[in-house]
């Protein structure tokens, strides 16, 4: 994980990604220097304590899908989407960050994924059943942050890791509106659309997404 971050110094420079400076390996220890922002994670809204406004929520998201469709048209799939991993800085400003789980397509050469690397309830249908993935599995990953920023609460509630991936690869969850509603449809149905199982339903690329988001 340290080596595919340090693999991406300089070569992510997009306003709504943490700039990683420098890495270095030493026999102690090891270490990533990134750009340092001021700020929060969105963890700090991802419950209904503290929701930001709707309109924040699509601003946010609209964001991160520029941000991570830039990293995909340079080869790179994030593959750990999740609120801990986008800052809202001080000023308001969306950054993603924590490269660390994702790898690099490169056309003619084979890619090895690395087994279960992710966050559970962020994890993609494909995800948790360790299919090959390609970038609708952010897509599926940041509809479900836009689903918790939207309803306080994530799509499936488990006990175990094991009722949460049935519950990722088999059931359908409730619309954000069905916890707060004044949330109108044409969002659940972006979110919907965003975390749809079956990949030909799902976004099929990160501009669409965008545009539907756009148009709200």
């Amino acid at each position: 994980l340290f080596l595919n971050e340090a693999s991406l110094i300089g070569k992510l420079n997009h306003p709504h990604i943490v700039d990683i400076l420098d890495a270095v390996a030493e026999p102690d220890h090891s270490y990533v220097v990134m750009e340092y922002i001021a700020g929060k994670t969105l963890d700090a809204h991802a419950d209904v304590t503290n929701l930001l406004p709707l309109g924040k929520v699509v601003e946010i998201v609209f964001k991160c899908i520029r941000a991570l469709e830039y990293a995909f048209q340079h080869g790179v799939i994030h593959r750990d989407i999740k609120p801990a991993n986008i800052l809202l800085s001080s000023i308001g400003e969306t950054k993603v960050s924590d490269f660390g789980a994702s790898f690099q397509q490169r056309h003619g050469h084979e890619t090895t994924q690395i087994s279960a690397i992710g966050s559970p309830a962020y994890m993609s249908p494909e995800q948790v059943k360790e299919h090959a993935l390609n970038h609708q599995t952010d897509i599926y990953s940041l509809g479900v942050v836009m689903y918790q920023l939207l309803a306080g609460r994530l799509p499936f509630q488990a006990t175990n890791n094991f009722s949460l991936i049935y519950q990722i690869a088999n059931v359908e969850p409730q619309p954000p509106s069905a916890y707060r509603p004044q949330i109108p449809a044409a969002l659940d149905a972006i979110v919907k659309r965003a975390m749809a199982k079956d990949l030909a339903r799902r976004y099929q690329a990160w501009e669409d997404f965008s545009l539907d988001l756009a148009d709200v």
